[in-house]
């Protein structure tokens, strides 16, 4: 059945109005409301945060500068000296008020959305708690919560000032070595703005970031390498990056890395296990006010370097890998005497007590660095070795073999 041409006409002019309409709105809206020219702001790489003059703060923020090429080739007129990283030092009574100082020395807005490191110095990371410092980044909607966050060995401003080794910023060149010396390395941990805040704010608030310092043979040379551990938000000792791996496989995290096994009455030959996988569960066991702690690691991996033993029979491999299992158990409670020592447990046993027996941890939180210190460990490693590498089970070239 044919429409009337009469609704045909209403509804053709219903449509056409609401159609006036938004094109009327889109002539009125403006395009960008907010929008910032490029030229407006300057965009900040990273952060050092030292102990000023009269408790005052030190800010030297590192903005990105971008740079031309030399003359030749590529056409560019920058100069070869020039470089991408442009510090601004300001001082105040308080972060917030020191950032707002940038633009009297830049002429531009900082800019927050880009950044890659917060460094804290060493001597104001000991005095303050670090939480409270760096509050502004978390408040302010600029910054991102997966900034890292390190500590830096003396001033953090001299950190900056250390000439990138192949990155265009030194701020991006720890970003990298941080993840790196994580992810390959077992040397550290992600330690980023949104990690530590729930370090901070779980049940047992002892954490752990980052530390940064130079070589002693050159000092152009950056490690991020080791961690700086943190009590109520200050920090109190330092986890050398050797014992960093026992701390990466007892929190489950250790993504990959190289296990050293000594050569017995050889002091200056190891052999080499690379680690493919590693899965750990710990597990606090409490029998009234007392814990005890049971680790279970089951790892796989291969035959990195072989120098004093030969691998010929099954039990030759079982013997090998006794060994190994042996020198991952020596590693974590190498690393757990360190903690227990600095009375910080950064390895969850506490928050995992306070989640599966809070009514336990309520009457233990006070004391718990003590009984931390007492804890035992019973560590069981389970090895599962995939493969000897593209040769046999022995040194592959060996003059003591003839």
């Amino acid at each position: 059945m044919r429409k009337p041409r009469k609704f045909i006409n209403s509804y053709v002019a219903k449509k056409s109005f609401v159609f006036t309409i938004l094109c009327a709105y889109l002539i009125i809206l403006p395009g960008c409301w907010n929008k910032r020219e490029l030229d407006q702001s300057g965009f900040v790489m990273a952060i050092a945060i030292d102990q000023g003059k009269n408790k005052q703060l030190k800010l030297t923020t590192q903005m990105y500068r971008p740079v031309a090429g030399k003359k030749g080739g590529g056409g560019g007129t920058g100069s070869a000296n020039e470089t991408a990283n442009l510090l601004i030092k300001t001082e105040d009574d308080s972060v917030f008020e020191a950032i707002r100082d940038i633009p009297i020395h830049l002429g531009r807005k900082a800019s927050w959305s880009h950044m890659r490191i917060i460094l804290i110095g060493e001597k104001l990371a000991k005095s303050t708690d670090v939480g409270k410092l760096i509050d502004f980044f978390y408040r302010d909607h600029e910054p991102r919560h997966t900034i890292s966050i390190m500590i830096a060995k003396g001033q953090a401003a001299k950190i900056l000032e250390v000439k990138p080794a192949i990155e265009q910023t030194i701020g991006q060149q720890l970003l990298l070595t941080k993840q790196v010396a994580y992810k390959n390395a077992a040397k550290s941990l992600d330690t980023t703005l949104l990690k530590f805040a729930l370090q901070m704010n779980a049940p047992d608030s002892d954490a752990a970031i980052t530390y940064v310092y130079k070589n002693k043979g050159d000092k152009n040379e950056l490690n991020a390498a080791g961690l700086a551990l943190l009590k109520k938000g200050k920090m109190v000792g330092i986890l050398p990056s050797k014992k960093v791996e026992g701390l990466v496989m007892l929190r489950n995290e250790f993504r990959s890395g190289i296990i050293e096994i000594p050569c017995p009455g050889k002091a200056l030959e190891t052999e080499s296990f690379e680690v493919l996988g590693l899965r750990t569960r710990m597990k606090p066991q409490l029998a009234g006010d007392k814990v005890h702690v049971l680790v279970k690691s089951f790892v796989e991996g291969a035959i990195g370097e072989l120098k004093c033993t030969e691998i010929k029979t099954r039990k030759d491999e079982e013997t090998f890998i006794r060994k190994v299992e042996e020198q991952i158990k020596k590693q974590m409670l190498s690393t757990i005497r360190v903690l227990q020592a600095n009375k910080t447990d950064i390895t969850d046993i506490g928050n995992l007590i306070a989640r599966w027996h809070p009514k336990q941890w309520n009457k233990m939180k006070e004391n718990w660095d003590s009984q931390f210190a007492e804890i035992p460990f019973d560590i069981q490693v389970k090895l599962k070795l995939l493969t000897t590498g593209t040769t046999i089970g022995q040194p592959a070239v060996s003059g003591e073999n003839k």
